[in-house]
């Protein structure tokens, strides 16, 4: 059984119900291959050390995951889970969209 949806549900009561500005998320396709990412959301804090790092989500098997998506399912999965974690640790968390893509290389075998 998997806790994304009821934190899905939590997320967007949480959204609905909220006071702060809402901001529109705008999503493109991907290139016409339909496989190409042209941008991607990361969810991120600053540590204790003052540096910027990426959230991890625990998941029911006990092991972490990144808060990063690439779709806009992915997007409102990761939006709920870092709701729930801002909420329950009484954090301020940050998304972030990265849209200038650059090919530096292709690694191959």
């Amino acid at each position: 059984m998997s806790i994304i949806p009821n934190l899905v549900t939590l997320g967007l009561a949480a959204a609905l119900s909220s006071t702060v500005p809402q901001h529109q998320i705008e999503f493109s396709m991907p290139g016409p291959d339909g496989q190409r990412l042209n941008q991607i959301w990361l969810v991120t804090w600053i540590d204790q050390a003052g540096l910027e790092v990426v959230v991890q989500a625990k998941l029911t098997d006990g092991s972490y995951t990144p808060l990063i998506a690439a779709d806009a399912s992915r997007l409102e999965s990761a939006m709920a889970a870092a709701q729930d974690l801002a909420t329950t640790r009484k954090i301020k968390l940050h998304l972030i969209k990265f849209t200038n893509r650059v090919d530096l290389e292709d690694i191959v075998p």
